[in-house]
């Protein structure tokens, strides 16, 4: 069994117009949200293998806060596809990952979480939120047999479902 667990990036600072796109970092209600996301997720023992995140700066401190969340345990990779591609991109990103890994975590943008989302949502979501998170178990050992696996969801959660610590 292989694990997808797609997760925007926390909400954004659009603070000062001068940042370009890549550099803009979490608000503090991202990097809340972001943390209570990663909480459930530790305490319902979804345990990433790896951790790959879009370049952008958002998904990267997006990740990080996941990965203190699992105590810096998880290995954190940038993909510059998971920000400059599509929802095509992050499956060939999937069939490239070493078959030992068994549950990965992706990091990164709307609209292509949303089109990624919803080849395996049922039924479909009109937006993936910021900071909010789906998983998906493939039946399959290989990454590169994704294609002919069957599916099933696990996980939909928006941090507007998770209580306020």
């Amino acid at each position: 069994m292989k694990r997808v667990f797609v997760i925007r990036h926390g909400k954004s600072s659009w603070e000062n117009p001068a940042w370009k796109d890549l550099e803009r970092p979490l608000r503090k209600k991202g990097k809340k949200r972001t943390e209570r996301i990663a909480k459930f997720l530790k305490v319902n023992g979804f345990r990433p293998d790896i951790i790959i995140t879009s370049p952008a700066k958002r998904a990267k401190m997006t990740a990080k806060i996941i990965r203190e969340i699992w105590n810096n345990e998880i290995p954190v990779v940038e993909e510059k596809l998971i920000y400059h591609g599509d929802e095509n991109d992050l499956e060939h990103i999937l069939y490239g990952l070493d078959n030992g890994i068994e549950t990965v975590y992706i990091v990164g943008h709307n609209p292509d979480l949303t089109d990624w989302v919803n080849r395996y949502k049922n039924p479909p979501i009109w937006n993936l939120p910021t900071s909010g998170v789906f998983g998906v178990t493939f039946h399959t050992r290989k990454w590169e047999d994704l294609p002919l696996a069957g599916f099933k969801e696990i996980l939909y959660l928006e941090p507007k479902m998770l209580k306020k610590k």
